[in-house]
């Protein structure tokens, strides 16, 4: 079954979002596993800003090591991995950079025709108060946290486009995640996948995302300050069950 498939079908729970630098590969084995043993499927692979190494390199030997399914959050196109399960196709419609609504695409364009392998379109909404890493990295400004209107009609536009997912990101080790409010709109306008992420890093938070109408609630930054066992994990899929 593909990526998108199952995520259209899928019960509410979590992603674990991975970011190569900061799981080196020889912790990755044991924090896979005990991903995949509390309940996990698929991991979110990528970051805004990668310094250590070569991303593809990763993907390779952690598909080696562990059979759990990667999917690519690529920041730019020098990201992209063939050992990966599926691409996030991400249009960056809350900025108005050029690059990433349609230049970074075009520059992916011969490495997907090459690989053949399962592209989702996803609207990627960043929202927030402060600047973090990825909106200093793509040169775009934030829609307001306290404007879920504005997310709501981006949600839509994007949806209107043909988009097959909804992301929307407070950024990596956000201050305040995601509102219910917000998910809430964005929900009520559109049927698609829902991914919420940025700032989650209680059980509790992640439960009331879900509650709100997200289909998944992404995990990240939690996960690297406090590296997460099997028992961990299992608190969160244990809340998180809608």
């Amino acid at each position: 079954m593909k990526v998108l498939e199952a995520w259209e079908k899928a019960q509410a729970g979590v992603l674990w979002l991975i970011d190569p630098d900061q799981l080196p590969l020889e912790k990755y084995k044991a924090a896979a596993e005990a991903y995949l043993e509390a309940g996990g499927r698929w991991a979110l692979i990528g970051g805004s800003f990668l310094v250590r190494g070569s991303l593809p390199e990763w993907c390779a030997e952690a598909r080696r090591q562990v059979p759990l399914s990667l999917i690519l959050f690529p920041g730019s196109p020098l990201h992209l991995s063939p050992d990966v399960e599926a691409i996030l196709f991400l249009f960056l419609a809350s900025g108005r950079n050029p690059y990433y609504l349609i230049g970074a695409h075009i520059e992916a364009v011969p490495f997907l025709q090459r690989w053949k392998g399962e592209v989702i379109p996803t609207t990627y909404i960043l929202i927030g108060q402060t600047i973090r890493t990825v909106h200093y990295i793509t040169h775009t400004m934030p829609i307001p946290s306290d404007k879920p209107e504005l997310v709501q009609a981006t949600a839509l536009a994007g949806w209107y486009l043909g988009q097959k997912v909804v992301y929307i990101d407070a950024g990596s080790g956000a201050p305040i995640p995601p509102s219910p409010e917000i998910v809430e709109a964005v929900r009520a306008a559109v049927p698609i996948p829902l991914l919420v992420g940025g700032g989650v890093r209680r059980p509790e938070t992640a439960h009331r995302l879900l509650q709100a109408g997200a289909t998944f609630v992404v995990i990240g930054t939690a996960t690297e300050k406090a590296f997460f066992s099997k028992r961990a994990w299992e608190e969160y899929f244990s809340l998180c069950s809608v």
